[in-house]
């Protein structure tokens, strides 16, 4: 318990330093009368993880109620409705490994009931919840799993699993193996997902695009929501963990653009989150500076992308994620 006291106390520290560094740039709300449902952000207890802050990631290491109602409800805009993506945070620690995601799920859906009782305003937050669920690992032993967080949780949505695998970046929190969407076990347990009219978010980088298009041809039944633009790795400048990337970027979005049309035109059920552009896997670079960008130079540096995939897809496929905090902490 003292050592938990002392790593809490590190935190506080680095707290501290975070929201000085983001108080460098206040503004005002744009259109603070505008309805905004923000479709993608997370919630974590990392403080008991010393000095972890992975790329810069994690700065925030706390992110729990009391920060979501000062950023959707303190902030000046009208945050109306969120939904919660997995950060493997809460799963329980007793039990069948396979079950132990439903801890997650239901912790949230605690933090859904704080917000539906009004007490922090008109805002209802997690009113999705997209949890976790292992198919790499067991396949269609994931139905029990799948079928308590349905009953368990009225805001369960579906579930989200990493896909992501690059070997030209260094140290990445990622899958070892490439192609993880289309081993037979994942799709195994990817297989329930309709019968349980559960949604699918997809984490993995443009390169592995072509991963998203067969896995949508193959399930056309089952709605697949392509997190982060598909994540143009370096497509928004170097990325000091892709060297290889180094410079590349008119190529990386050339071939992101032609992967993503193949999607949006032959794969009706994906749908796309249009935000992400934040996390250090892009090259912006913003987690690296001495002061925040302003909004006018975040708005120039995504416009293109964010523009585009619009275009692309249409508007009735595409919804707004925040990604906070992890977007909080790089833009």
């Amino acid at each position: 318990m003292e050592k938990l006291l002392e790593q809490r106390a590190k935190w506080e520290a680095d707290r501290r330093i975070f929201y000085d560094w983001l108080g460098q740039a206040p503004e005002e709300p744009l259109e603070p009368e505008l309805e905004i449902v923000d479709t993608h952000h997370h919630l974590w207890d990392m403080r008991q993880l010393s000095g972890y802050n992975l790329f810069g990631i994690f700065k925030q290491q706390y992110y729990m109620t009391d920060e979501m109602v000062d950023d959707f409800v303190g902030c000046g805009h009208n945050v109306t409705q969120s939904v919660y993506v997995t950060a493997h945070s809460f799963n329980a620690a007793d039990g069948d490994e396979v079950m132990k995601p439903l801890g997650e799920v239901m912790a949230v859906q605690g933090i859904a009931a704080q917000f539906a009782s009004g007490t922090y305003g008109a805002c209802r937050a997690c009113t999705g919840i997209v949890g976790n669920a292992d198919l790499g690992k067991y396949g269609a032993e994931v139905e029990p799993l799948l079928a308590a967080c349905t009953a368990s949780s009225p805001n369960y949505r579906g579930i989200r699993c990493s896909g992501a695998h690059d070997p030209n970046v260094e140290g990445a929190p990622t899958v070892k193996e490439p192609h993880a969407y289309s081993q037979p076990k994942f799709r195994e347990g990817f297989a329930l997902l309709q019968k349980y009219n559960l949604t699918f978010d997809a984490w993995l980088f443009s390169s592995q695009l072509p991963d998203v298009y067969e896995l949508a041809q193959a399930y056309p039944g089952t709605t697949i929501v392509l997190n982060h633009l598909g994540q143009p790795v370096a497509g928004l400048g170097n990325f000091e963990k892709a060297p290889t990337y180094d410079g590349k970027q008119a190529e990386i979005l050339a071939r992101w653009r032609e992967e993503m049309t193949k999607i949006a035109r032959d794969c009706p059920n994906v749908y796309v989150k249009v935000g992400g552009n934040g996390s250090p896997w892009t090259g912006i670079g913003y987690e690296r500076r001495d002061k925040p960008p302003s909004s006018e130079e975040v708005a120039d540096a995504y416009k293109e992308t964010f523009l585009w995939t619009i275009e692309a897809f249409g508007a009735a496929r595409c919804m707004v994620e925040s990604n906070f905090p992890v977007d909080k902490d790089n833009s």
